[in-house]
């Protein structure tokens, strides 16, 4: 045991997440979640962080890597490095920990993680699709709408919630805290988020803390960004924005994109006002496009957009592995091809190899005809139930897809548009 395994991944030493329910799981790519000793669930609101982090199912985890086995709840992280994608576990190995100064010594069993992926809350303003009723509540609204039940079970209220241990003891991880990354939900729509934040400023420990955020962008408060970036060692905010225009809309029901592009304007600003920081690294945002074959057609508009309008931030190429009906490698042939003739003559710059690995990713599996219909049909639900059309808001589709019409939806989705769009 004296050489590191080369398939390491220093996550179960460092990290810890949580879902919207409270299950506990080494990261949020990690297939299964955390367990005790008589094989139940360990939920955050049940069992203190220590407790999780130290189980036996941690150590055995821990004990998988250091004999060089790759264990497989973490088989989207093999996945993606089959395909030459840049996975969580070779990320964070060669960037994040490094970054962090985190000294990881992968023979010792740790006792608090230095690293959280957490969700408090799952409250939150949009539905997106390449998301789910687990992580918005306004989606579990829809879903017992129409179905009459959220299909995510709750059992113990929020992860978050204020009788909960994960609340109660907070005070006891903090101490070791060197990052967090703010998840939900909406971060900006969860008051106790800024409660964390408060505590970790008047406590002085944030100035040792680098804070990442994702939100979708609908809600800005420029005042309380610039007050976690005057505090806290670092600040990262990633805008999660899958489309431009009608997909944008279309991908994120019921957001708006005028609010969101007049929203990473103020962003980029923000940035540039605190710019002289650098190279403390202590702000940051960057684009996050989590691609499905349902919004395959605004990834170089989006790369377009940030050449043009943000220069200076980045863009996170990200995949859709679930729902699996929305994942680009069970796209149809036809469409797929038709990607890769748009993406194979653009000036990806520094993208380059995220897009050749998206590709191999893509044509890392083939559906029949009849398996991608089941797939569609799962879009045209959420079309019915939202009044909206996918050949609307993907025109391009019309003449892609419409084969694969469910018969119910085949006359709204084949009549002659040609006066609204030229190919």
């Amino acid at each position: 045991m004296s050489d590191r395994p080369e398939k390491l991944c220093m996550i179960p030493w460092v990290g810890f997440s949580n879902n919207p329910a409270g299950l506990a799981q080494p990261c949020c790519l990690f297939k299964g979640h955390i367990e005790s000793n008589r094989g139940n669930h360990m939920y955050v609101q049940e069992h203190s962080v220590k407790d999780i982090f130290t189980s036996k199912y941690m150590k055995d985890l821990r004990d998988q890597f250091r004999n060089g086995e790759q264990p497989e709840g973490c088989s989207t992280c093999w996945t993606d490095e089959n395909n030459g994608y840049t996975s969580k576990r070779t990320l964070y190995n060669s960037q994040v920990y490094p970054t962090l100064g985190v000294d990881v010594d992968w023979k010792e069993e740790p006792e608090y993680p230095a690293e959280y992926q957490m969700i408090i809350s799952n409250s939150c303003n949009l539905k997106c699709r390449s998301c789910s009723p687990s992580h918005s509540t306004l989606w579990q609204q829809e879903l017992k709408k129409y179905t009459g039940s959220t299909q995510f079970a709750m059992p113990h209220k929020q992860a978050g919630d204020e009788n909960g241990m994960l609340w109660k003891t907070r005070h006891d991880w903090y101490k070791n805290l060197r990052r967090i990354e703010v998840v939900g939900g909406e971060p900006m729509y969860i008051k106790q988020w800024h409660k964390i934040f408060d505590e970790l400023i008047e406590t002085g420990r944030s100035k040792e803390i680098v804070l990442d955020m994702s939100t979708n962008c609908n809600i800005i408060l420029p005042e309380l960004v610039q007050k976690w970036i005057d505090n806290f060692e670092r600040v990262g905010i990633g805008l999660s924005v899958d489309g431009i225009g009608p997909t944008y809309n279309y991908m994120r029901h019921p957001g708006n994109w005028d609010t969101v592009y007049k929203n990473m304007k103020t962003y980029n600003q923000i940035y540039l006002r605190n710019k002289h920081l650098w190279p403390n690294n202590q702000f940051y945002f960057q684009i996050s496009f989590t691609l499905s074959w349902v919004n395959a057609l605004d990834l170089t508009r989006m790369h377009d957009l940030l050449k043009s309008d943000f220069p200076e931030s980045k863009i996170w190429n990200n995949l859709v592995h679930y729902p699996e009906w929305m994942s680009l490698k069970n796209a149809p042939e036809n469409l797929k091809e038709y990607l890769y003739s748009i993406w194979s003559q653009y000036d990806w710059g520094e993208y380059k190899s995220d897009i050749d690995s998206i590709i191999n990713f893509m044509f890392s599996n083939k559906v029949s005809d009849d398996q991608f219909r089941e797939y569609f049909k799962q879009n045209e639900i959420i079309d019915s139930r939202r009044e909206e059309k996918l050949f609307d808001a993907v025109p391009e589709y019309r003449f892609l897809l419409s084969e694969f019409a469910n018969e119910e939806y085949r006359q709204l989705y084949t009549q002659d548009y040609s006066d609204d769009y030229t190919e």
